[in-house]
């Protein structure tokens, strides 16, 4: 790999890493926010839900942009932005206010995927490609490993609006350091025989089901990452702090699943990403039926190895998805095509909060919610299983 290379991987995993500081930090901070706050378990949900909402009204225009103006712009401006208004919400006064500047930080989410993603398909080969997204979709369980490992010590020693803050000036600081990124290549923005990107893309079968596939398996991390260290502290007795400090091992899990099954995909399969994620989810099905079942008063190192299993299976399938989302679109239109699945994909993401808490709500127990989410991740398998790859 070139200098260039190395400097486009380097950047962009940096600010993605920023931005899930904040995104994947937040969790991590719901302990501590609800027992400032006094929530419950539906109004957590939508205090997960809110940064979402801005996330999934921003993946098109994101997507839009990133494909007609370039990557580095995007990336800066998202980063930026993101980090400014999480740093700014750390003062909100009342739950309400808490709510809109989380939704207003979630519009810069969006950048580091459609601008990310997009850079490194363009700079890559095939059979390093696989790879090279593994290693920028990363940025994602590191960020939120750093949090995991950051956030429960800001929190217990200065509150957890110090450590909002604190999580929100590094996204800023981070985003800003695309400005070296190389100049972007304008490509013609004009759509291809007089239609749309979005408009193609909505005719391609294959496209549609990787973005249902997608959305079901995304309620499957985001309920893991969400809702672990309270199913911890809820079921099993633990300390906010303990449950807090367990969530570093799903995002480890999240880092080596997407380095390793990237890599698989390139070198194993041929630069194939099907094969692998096929195995990927079927394993995943497996372990949240196993996650219904867990023990009480497990040890800590059960819990921390279901972590990083959960990490591996249920975080790790992210580059995989990517790469068929954006190979199967082209270059052109990556960057539309990956905010658009994005943007349903929100939709999971957002829904999957409240229904978990209001299963959890309902049955007095977290068991049902896990098949829950078991039941969705079969379906990501079934819906896999109907695509084909070019």
């Amino acid at each position: 790999m070139n200098t260039g290379g190395l400097r486009i991987l380097g950047l962009t995993t940096l600010q993605q890493v920023g931005l899930t500081l904040v995104r994947f930090g937040l969790p991590v901070l719901i302990p501590f926010i609800r027992r400032d706050l006094d929530l419950s378990v539906l109004q957590v949900g939508m205090l997960l839900t809110a940064l979402d909402l801005g996330s999934f009204a921003a993946f098109v225009p994101a997507g839009l942009a990133t494909d007609r103006i370039g990557e580095r712009r995007v990336l800066v401006g998202g980063g930026v932005l993101m980090g400014t208004v999480a740093a700014l919400t750390a003062l909100a006064p009342s739950y309400p206010v808490l709510l809109v500047g989380l939704a207003l930080a979630g519009l810069g989410f969006p950048s580091g995927h459609t601008g990310g993603s997009a850079l490194v398909m363009r700079r890559f080969p095939p059979r390093a490609r696989g790879g090279a997204i593994g290693v920028r979709q990363s940025g994602l369980p590191v960020g939120g490993a750093l949090a995991a490992l950051a956030i429960p010590y800001l929190s217990g020693v200065s509150g957890w609006r110090t450590a909002m803050a604190a999580a929100g000036l590094a996204c800023a600081s981070l985003g800003a350091l695309c400005v070296l990124l190389p100049r972007d290549d304008r490509r013609e923005s004009e759509p291809r025989g007089g239609r749309s990107p979005l408009a193609e893309l909505a005719w391609d079968r294959g496209y549609a089901l990787l973005t249902l596939m997608a959305t079901m398996l995304v309620i499957a991390q985001f309920s893991l990452q969400g809702y672990y260290a309270l199913f911890l502290v809820d079921q099993h007795a633990w300390t906010p702090q303990a449950a807090g400090r367990v969530l570093v091992w799903i995002h480890l899990g999240g880092v080596a699943g997407r380095l390793a099954w990237g890599w698989a995909s390139d070198r194993l399969a041929g630069a194939r990403r099907r094969p692998v994620l096929v195995w990927v989810i079927a394993a995943g099905v497996l372990l949240l039926i196993g996650l219904a079942r867990f023990p009480a008063g497990a040890a800590p190192g059960l819990a921390a190895a279901v972590a990083l299993a959960g990490g591996m299976l249920l975080a790790g399938w992210n580059g995989l998805a990517v790469n068929l989302i954006i190979e199967r679109a082209g270059s052109s239109r990556a960057a539309t095509a990956l905010g658009a699945s994005l943007t349903i994909m929100y939709l999971g993401t957002m829904a999957s909060y409240p229904i978990f808490g209001s299963v959890v709500q309902a049955a007095h127990a977290y068991g049902p919610a896990w098949l829950l989410v078991a039941a969705c991740q079969a379906v990501a398998l079934i819906l896999l299983m109907r695509v084909r790859e070019g």
